[in-house]
């Protein structure tokens, strides 16, 4: 990625997970997907890029269940806080994601594309301006993302 890394910090409601690292901030995205709606129980999901190699965990560490075969969720065991969704193949760790709200200071972050819009729910429609990418855009979100 291209754009310029922030160092934040965060963790889960109950302060049990702690972590660190650099992101992407400015380059958020919300993702519309079945999965991540289900995962979360809200209509999507608005996380940030992880600069590969930065993601330290200060206390504690999340347990993971795995959604696909490209990725798993983690979340703290404890009070149930999305925190991280993780690539499982080490060369697509770029896609590596925390979740905006987990974050200590998320009002920071900036949204810079929805993903899977195809499958957003009819009555949600936050920052709608910026571009959508449907999942037969998939190469095309990839590169956006990835710059």
């Amino acid at each position: 990625m291209k754009a310029e890394s922030t160092r934040v910090s965060g963790g889960c409601l109950c302060g049990r997970v702690r972590y660190e690292a650099e992101v992407f901030l400015q380059h958020g995205y919300i993702c519309h997907c079945t999965t991540c709606q289900k995962s979360t129980g809200q209509p999507a999901e608005i996380t940030v890029l992880i600069k590969p190699g930065t993601l330290e965990y200060l206390k504690g560490e999340p347990k993971y269940f795995v959604t696909s075969a490209s990725g798993k969720r983690g979340f703290c065991a404890e009070c149930g806080s999305r925190i991280v969704w993780q690539a499982t193949d080490p060369q697509e760790d770029w896609t590596t994601n925390l979740c905006v709200g987990s974050l200590d200071h998320p009002a920071a972050a900036g949204m810079a594309c929805h993903i899977y819009a195809d499958t957003r729910l009819p009555w949600y429609d936050p920052c709608a301006d910026l571009p959508k990418f449907t999942e037969n855009d998939v190469e095309a979100m990839m590169e956006f993302i990835r710059h």
